[in-house]
């Protein structure tokens, strides 16, 4: 059931990341290199332009035309005429992406408990188009995008805008990523708890003393 005026969404609330946690996903390397081999360009050469321009494409600062264009102008390439920009950037993504069983049933199971389950991933915007296109931003309550809200984990900024769409208080936060630097910047906001992805039986260990309690959002 879903959380209503009459049923009020029991806390904590929990914030989930995207990849490495709800999808199978460990980087983005497998994109750079799709990339690289369609325009002739070596692999290493390509991910490590690629990882300097991704926090530009990730805050919504350059669009993804002009991402691809300056990242191939560094080694003599310029996009292709019928070329997809958004096509370029997901269609390896959709290929390859596999969800966590165990995860999405997690999830699932909270929102039937009449907990509150967001999604918050540092992603851009191509990936936010396709995820919603899919239906995946429907498994959750919300669905919160570095893209959009204009600055990335694991900066404070990041999570102040995250939580002002959410409605929540950092105190009554569950926080799950699987990059240590992001459960430390949660940690840092005052994010009462946040938990670093390694399994999915350790995070059930975790957060079941949150989920056992009775108390409720005011």
């Amino acid at each position: 059931m879903r959380p209503t005026e009459k049923s009020p969404a029991k806390s904590p609330v929990f914030v989930f990341d995207f990849g490495g946690v709800v999808i199978k996903w460990k980087n983005n390397n497998p994109i750079f290199d799709y990339v690289a081999d369609r325009y002739g360009i070596p692999h290493a050469g390509m991910r490590r332009a690629f990882e300097l321009a991704l926090p530009k494409l990730e805050t919504g600062d350059v669009s993804m035309r002009d991402c691809l264009e300056e990242v191939l102008g560094q080694f003599g390439k310029s996009l292709r005429k019928g070329d997809s920009p958004d096509g370029l950037w997901t269609l390896p993504f959709e290929r390859l992406v596999k969800f966590r069983k165990g995860t999405v049933e997690l999830v699932q199971s909270l929102r039937r408990r009449g907990y509150r389950v967001y999604l918050f991933s540092n992603t851009s915007l191509p990936h936010v188009k396709l995820l919603r296109r899919k239906g995946w931003d429907r498994l959750f309550d919300g669905f919160l995008s570095s893209c959009e809200l204009r600055s990335m984990k694991p900066s404070a900024t990041a999570f102040a805008r995250a939580l002002a769409e959410i409605g929540a208080d950092p105190s009554d936060v569950v926080f799950i990523d699987d990059k240590e630097e992001n459960v430390k910047g949660a940690k840092d906001f005052g994010i009462r708890w946040a938990f670093r992805f390694t399994s999915l039986a350790r995070l059930k260990k975790g957060i079941a003393p949150l989920t056992t309690r009775s108390r409720r959002a005011p």
